[in-house]
């Protein structure tokens, strides 16, 4: 089946990560630049981002004490942080998006499935790309803020390593949706533990790592460009 070829069938949801799968770099990385630009965030943060992006391609990024908090984001308000995301979608992530992948979302739509992104990345990032797509709902990692001012802590669970898949089980439990029904498109291994647990894998774009595994249990292999 070709990326432009929905399944027909209504039942269960096609789950689909964000970075390097739907956009072609990092949703993190573009609104660090758009608050750069901003002068909210220092310059020095632009050295650190070819970094990120090289280890987290080569799946050996380590994220430590983010798994607890990201005291990056302290003290920016709700309000900046919206306008922020708004800034980075408009004046990079747009340009980002695979054609392929917009395509597939919309074909899946018109099939009757339902859409949602599950992402590591934050919700209030990747929201006005959803909005664009025109998904049913995201499943991302939330921050806390209070009086409309972040704390740097998290609201919940990140949804980093096996944490992206204990939510979105819950939510196809809370849903009353079987995962057997269920796809997830992914292009890093970091995924592994939601592409286990799903009737269908995808492996799109994937890292050396997952294409090796993806190839070795049969798993479907789509390239957007």
């Amino acid at each position: 089946m070709s990326a432009g070829q929905p399944r027909s069938r209504a039942k269960g949801i096609e789950f689909f990560d964000v970075d390097h799968t739907i956009i072609r770099c990092s949703s993190g990385v573009r609104f660090i630049s758009a608050a750069i630009r901003r002068k909210l965030f220092p310059r020095r943060l632009l050295l650190l981002l070819p970094w990120y992006s090289i280890t987290y391609r080569l799946g050996i990024l380590y994220v430590g004490s983010y798994e607890k908090e990201f005291p990056l984001f302290r003290g920016l308000s709700r309000d900046d942080f919206q306008r922020i995301a708004e800034d980075s979608f408009r004046s990079k992530m747009l340009s980002d998006i695979h054609p392929q992948a917009a395509r597939l979302i919309a074909g899946l739509k018109a099939a009757g499935r339902k859409v949602y992104l599950a992402t590591s990345s934050l919700d209030l990032i990747v929201a006005p790309l959803a909005r664009h797509l025109g998904v049913d709902g995201v499943i991302a990692t939330a921050l806390e803020f209070k009086d409309g001012v972040c704390t740097g802590r998290y609201a919940g669970e990140p949804l980093f390593h096996g944490g992206k898949r204990i939510r979105v089980l819950r939510f196809m439990k809370e849903a009353g949706v079987d995962a057997a029904d269920c796809s997830f498109y992914s292009d890093s291994v970091y995924d592994l533990p939601l592409l286990d647990a799903v009737g269908r894998p995808v492996a799109v774009n994937p890292d050396f790592r997952l294409r090796r595994l993806a190839c070795k249990r049969g798993w479907e292999i789509l390239k957007f460009s």
